[in-house]
This record gives C-alpha cells, sequence and structure tokens, in this order.
C-alpha cells in the first residue's frame, strides 16, 4: 500500500493499466469513494486502448462498463465534471461495441450520449453545448442510416442542423454548421429528392465559406440540377467559376485543405457508394465496421476495374472511387501533386476517350473528371492551371 501511495507522486510516468491496480489497492484501504473518478479514467484509458488494438472483447468492455458504473456513482455536486467524463466513456464504449458487431447495445448507447447532450444544451451558458448536441444528433443518425432506418435517421439530420443555427464558433475551432447541412443535404439526395436536397443546402449558398466556396457552390449546382432546376444551377455554377478566378488571381498558391477536399469529393460522389453509409458525413461518425468495409473495398474495386464485362462508363465511376479514397490519405502538398494529380488526369483522359465513342454517356462523367481535376490543382497550389479546366466543365454543365 505505501509503495502505490509513492507511485502517485509520479502519476504521468505510470502506466494506466498499473494505475488500475494501485487504484483498487488504494480504494480497499481509504474506501472505494476515494478513488473512484481516478479508477474509472484509468479504466476507460486501458479500454480505449484494448478496443483500438483487437484485445479480447470480454476485456475490453469489462474495463469499459466498470469504468462507466464507477463514473455514473460519482457525486455530481462533488465531481461538475462528471457527465462531460462519462460521455467520454461512452463514446469509447459505443466504438468498442461496434468495433465488436454489437450494433444494438451501440446504437443504444449513442442514444444515451444524445440524452446527455440534450441535458447539457439545455443550459444556455456555453455554445460549446448546442455543438455537443448536433454531434450527438449526427452520430445517431448515422447509426440508424447504416442500419437501414432512414425514415428515423431523417428528423435526427434535420435537428442537427436546427441546433446550430445562430451559433458562432467561440472556442472550438472545429466547429462549423456546414458539415451539419451537408449532411442533411446529401443524405436526401442520396435518397433521390433532390428538391428537398437543394432546399436543405440553401444555407449555404447564400453565404461565404473562405477557402471552401469553390466546392460548396460545385455541390449546390450539382443538387440544384439534379433537382431539375437548371436555371439556378447555372447561376450558381457561374458563381462558382468566377469564385475559383478570384482565387486563381489572388491566392494561387493557397491550396484547399485536403481533408475537406476529400470530404467534397465523396459528397459529390455518394450515389456511387453503397447506400447503408451516410456519405455526406465525415468517417468520424461512421461505425468502426462500416470505415473498415470502406477502406478495404480497394481491392474489390481494383478487380471489378480490370474485369472483362466492366464497361467505360462503369471504369470511369470506378476509377474515381479508388482516386477519391486515395484522396483521403493525410499527405503533403508535395505528395499530393506527385501522388494525385498524375491519377486525376489520367481520370479525364479516359473520360474524353469514352466522350468520343459515347457522347451521351460520358459528358457529365467528363464534367465531373475536369472538376474533380480543378479542385486537385487549386488544393495544391496550382489554381491558375485549373482555371480553363473547371471552365470546360462548366460549359459541359450548360
Amino acid at each position: 500500500m505505501a509503495r502505490a501511495r509513492v507511485m502517485l507522486f509520479d502519476v504521468d510516468r505510470v502506466s494506466a493499466e498499473r494505475l488500475v491496480g494501485i487504484y483498487r489497492v488504494l480504494g480497499e484501504v481509504d474506501g472505494p469513494e476515494h478513488y473512484a473518478r481516478r479508477l474509472a479514467v484509468a479504466l476507460h484509458t486501458t479500454g480505449h486502448v484494448f478496443g483500438h488494438h483487437g484485445a479480447d472483447m470480454g476485456l475490453t468492455l469489462g474495463r469499459l462498463t466498470e469504468a462507466i458504473r464507477l463514473c455514473r456513482g460519482l457525486d455530481p455536486a462533488e465531481h461538475r465534471d462528471r457527465d462531460a467524463v462519462l460521455r467520454g466513456i461512452l463514446v469509447t464504449y459505443q466504438w468498442a461495441l461496434y468495433r465488436y458487431d454489437r450494433r444494438a447495445e451501440a446504437l443504444a448507447v449513442r442514444h444515451e450520449i444524445l440524452t446527455l447532450a440534450r441535458a447539457g444544451a439545455r443550459t444556455p451558458a456555453r455554445s460549446g453545448d448546442r455543438w455537443s448536441l448536433a454531434e450527438a444528433l449526427l452520430e445517431v443518425a448515422v447509426a440508424l442510416v447504416e442500419d437501414g432506418r432512414d425514415d428515423e435517421a431523417e428528423p435526427l439530420f434535420a435537428e442537427a442542423v436546427a441546433v446550430t443555427d445562430g451559433l458562432g464558433r467561440g472556442y472550438l475551432p472545429n466547429a462549423d454548421r456546414h458539415w451539419y447541412i451537408t449532411a442533411q443535404a446529401g443524405r436526401l439526395a442520396t435518397r433521390g429528392r433532390f428538391a428537398d436536397a437543394a432546399d436543405a443546402y440553401r444555407p449555404l449558398l447564400e453565404t461565404t465559406h473562405d477557402d471552401r466556396q469553390v466546392p460548396i457552390l460545385l455541390y449546390g449546382a450539382h443538387l440544384l440540377a439534379a433537382a431539375n432546376r437548371p436555371a439556378e444551377s447555372g447561376t450558381v455554377l457561374a458563381r462558382a467559376v468566377e469564385a475559383y478566378r478570384t482565387r486563381a488571381a489572388h491566392s494561387p498558391t493557397r491550396g484547399l485543405r485536403h481533408d475537406l477536399l476529400a470530404h467534397h469529393l465523396a459528397v459529390i460522389g455518394a450515389a456511387d457508394e453503397p447506400d447503408d453509409i451516410a456519405h455526406a458525413t465525415t468517417s468520424d461518425h461512421w461505425s468502426p465496421t462500416r470505415l473498415i468495409r470502406h477502406t478495404e473495398a480497394e481491392p474489390a474495386l481494383r478487380a471489378a476495374l480490370d474485369a472483362p464485362t466492366t464497361t467505360p462508363a462503369q471504369r470511369l465511376v470506378l476509377e474515381r472511387r479508388l482516386n477519391v479514397r486515395a484522396t483521403f490519405a493525410p499527405m503533403s502538398r508535395t505528395a499530393a501533386a506527385r501522388l494525385l494529380l498524375p491519377a486525376y488526369a489520367k481520370a479525364v483522359e479516359h473520360a474524353r476517350a469514352l466522350a468520343i465513342a459515347e457522347p451521351a454517356v460520358a459528358k457529365p462523367l467528363l464534367a465531373r473528371a475536369l472538376t474533380d481535376h480543378a479542385l486537385l490543382l487549386a488544393a495544391v497550389g496550382r489554381a491558375r492551371d485549373g482555371i480553363p479546366t473547371l471552365e470546360e466543365a462548366a460549359a459541359l454543365h450548360s
């Protein structure tokens, strides 16, 4: 016991696994309530590590369920951050449940996180609580989509947009209403409700978004065209081209953030992917099983690409799906220029070849390949080179 107390003087150097043993020993002597919070945190840390390294399911979930039980037993008057700590543990717990394919239990935990977030958002003291609520709503909505329960997910997507209305970012640098509006519009589009999707996306077309202005306008034009509103689509598309030209003139070497580029490319191509993934959301919201399936689809996509029965148009779609997956990989601007630009340029060449043989089939595919290439050129600081490419893409839409 004395040795355990001495080790706590240098707690930052003690592993979480060892801290679990120390807090258990001291809890037996001083009373478990004195070390419950610290034991819960240590158990959470070990459960997180075990889950991400594929440890035994019983060991991982056992650590996390004990951490949750201890945290729930804390007096909120004494531990004012109890709910925040509990939410953190529950987030890891639901991830582990999904990792071990216990989806029904994982969804129940996401609902519990949502309940806690709703309670926190009732106090208007901090906008961060409403951002947390929006995240929790999106987590449940995405899980419902994965389980084929779109009708239940739809109002949650809409509520995530509503609760962020009028919020500033405050101290949360990643808080951005754009993600929630895109998630709702993208899901409506995936369900074929393009008019509703275009209306849901309209708020983003009425404001400015710094370096995301061009891809946002391009997606808005895409939704309006799909909703059979060609005049509005053409107007928004012209704004996108003009915004691209302005960017090239004033900030030619300032690249679009890599993760934002990949996200926008994935949103535009969501219809090409399985519909049990909410592709208009970021992969942070997907369950581990869906994320793994999406990541590990590459060999099957390459096999389909090389199959003799695959048509040229299908090859273009498969090629783009592979390119978008490659774009999600973290890399420097130099690496993106070296590794990605040739692949996107090759896609344009293939689309041009198809346009000669099957112009009607190839036209939308060529327009998309040109748009993708122009966005990537801007992302690697070569926006000026991309102006004629995007102008050609826009001309194909007219």
